[in-house]
């Protein structure tokens, strides 16, 4: 898909976004990484309705799951993308589509291919360079007639692909307002970050659910590769090595790594974006961030003190604190 790039803009006036600090118990940055995860979270609410939006020819879609709110004139519509080895329902999903419903947005929350039981529906694995597939469902949500202002939210690996939308789109953006939540802007820094040993816990985690998706999707369509075992694989670096660079035309995990990263990038995007990260993350290393500008153009990049990796875990009713952080962005950009 031919797409525009964008060109040099001066800064514009964004709004600020505050410091998290969820409190000495919660400070722990693998406690606000994993207790999100494992603790309970509400539905979304409301009716909830399927879009499948096409990604080729031969009938391959992704799966989007829309909730509506109960006022007759919603706010607008906010996108939500999932991180790698999510879904739709996942918790920080659930978390940011209820406070948005809540809020008076319409929400669509997009399955990644292959992602929340839909692998005979995309018949594809995912991977960080789909972004065409956010500007797909974004022009089916446009051609549908979706309230506008239209906000595009992603969540670590969605993160990535949302900020590579709004970049590779530039003054063509199908959205209004793009965010990015924890992005692994630099692929290949985050793959070294996960081999740490610190992290084996969440690399043996994700090489479960990686290696359980893909030989599920193996039952349905065909992928190249030996079995794909947790023991064998051991790494997300060798698991892209061994599938998801070949399967997606990328040379190896290097090359897929560099083509899709979005620290590049980042600078062509045309529209209001905010990306949030925290200092903390064990996923998505502080040093990631180096070289991007806090203000640069349309895009805000703020580093929070604590947050994990998209736990941003807090005391009270509503636990997630990204979600409210974003919201209130998105809409200070747009009212």
């Amino acid at each position: 898909m031919a797409r525009e790039l964008a060109r040099e803009q001066p800064d514009v006036v964004l709004p600020e976004v505050p410091d998290f600090d969820p409190g000495p118990l919660l400070r722990q940055p693998d406690l606000q990484t994993i207790i999100p995860a494992l603790a309970p979270y509400p539905p979304v609410g409301g009716e909830t309705s399927e879009l499948v939006v096409p990604f080729d020819d031969d009938g391959r879609a992704v799966l989007v799951l829309v909730n509506r709110p109960e006022r007759a004139a919603p706010r607008g519509t906010l996108l939500l993308a999932h991180g790698l080895g999510g879904e739709a329902d996942s918790a920080y999903m659930c978390w940011t589509g209820r406070e948005a419903r809540e809020r008076g947005w319409v929400v669509a929350r997009m399955n990644l291919r292959g992602c929340g039981g839909t692998e005979r529906l995309s018949r594809s694995l995912h991977n960080s360079a789909q972004s065409d597939d956010v500007h797909r469902v974004l022009a089916a949500l446009g051609s549908a007639g979706f309230p506008r202002p239209v906000a595009a939210v992603g969540f670590s690996l969605g993160a990535s692909l949302v900020l590579r939308e709004a970049a590779l789109s530039g003054d063509g953006a199908p959205a209004d307002v793009f965010v990015g939540v924890n992005p692994p802007v630099d692929l290949a820094l985050s793959a070294r970050r996960m081999e740490h040993p610190r992290n084996l816990l969440y690399r043996a985690y994700f090489m479960l659910r990686l290696c359980r998706m893909l030989e599920e999707a193996r039952r349905i369509f065909p992928v190249p590769g030996p079995p794909a075992r947790p023991w064998r694989v051991r790494s997300i670096r060798r698991f892209d090595d061994l599938y998801t660079a070949p399967f997606a035309g990328f040379r190896d995990a290097e090359d897929y790594y560099r083509q899709s990263s979005v620290k590049g990038v980042l600078h062509r995007i045309r529209r209001p974006a905010l990306v949030l990260s925290s200092r903390d993350a064990p996923l998505v290393p502080a040093a990631s961030f180096d070289g991007i500008p806090e203000r640069s153009g349309t895009v805000l990049c703020r580093l929070v003190s604590h947050g994990g990796h998209v736990g941003y875990r807090q005391r009270g009713p509503r636990k997630f604190w990204a979600a409210m952080a974003v919201l209130d962005w998105i809409e200070a950009v747009t009212d």
